[in-house]
């Protein structure tokens, strides 16, 4: 027998299988883990952009009631130009919750993205993955079948093989008995 590192094909289809059957687990935790924690990050900005729309909209209503009141001519110019400044306030921090509110949808389309990645990737390697498993298998069983069909050959040779120098030594035996008994 040989005692090599490819001592056979068998051993390549062992390898197609075992890369089959990690490409196939890889393939499917590996991305489903991301896409999971990213869908999830994904609920969290979605939560938050929703925190943020509210409070534009609270802060918008606030400013649309204090300049109600600063156009209404009951009120002293000091209280005109505290309510000014909080409208001005409001306007900025609508501002600010705006800008963020467009960083959390970009973030969550970047999301979207990689999710739709890892379901090309689970689309492509997977299946991959399990034609290396059938075909490895399949490959490796029909080469075992052979190797178990030329290694019985090779013991009914060496049978045979065995029996012949079995006999050529009786008859060897036979004959030097022959010669040694005087007739």
């Amino acid at each position: 027998m040989e005692s090599s590192f490819f001592s056979g094909s068998e051993n390549l289809y062992k390898y197609l299988v075992s890369i089959g059957i990690l490409m196939l687990v890889l393939t499917i935790y590996y991305p489903l883990k991301e896409k999971q924690s990213l869908e999830i990050l994904k609920i969290e900005l979605l939560r938050e952009l929703k925190t943020i729309e509210y409070s534009v909209t609270k802060n918008e209503s606030k400013a649309i009631a204090l300049s109600k009141k600063v156009n209404k001519n009951q009120i002293s110019e000091n209280q005109k130009s505290e309510y000014l400044q909080e409208i001005k306030a409001k306007q900025i921090e609508n501002e600010i919750n705006k800008i963020k509110a467009d960083a959390k949808l970009e973030e969550i389309e970047t999301r979207n993205n990689y999710i739709i990645y890892y379901n090309i990737i689970i689309w492509i390697f997977a299946p991959l993955g399990l034609f290396l498993v059938i075909y490895g298998f399949l490959n490796w069983r029909k080469s075992k079948k052979n190797d178990d069909e030329k290694a019985t050959i090779e013991k009914n040779l060496l049978k045979l093989t065995l029996e012949k120098q079995t006999r050529e030594n009786l008859r060897d035996l036979d004959n030097q008995n022959n010669e040694d008994t005087p007739s």
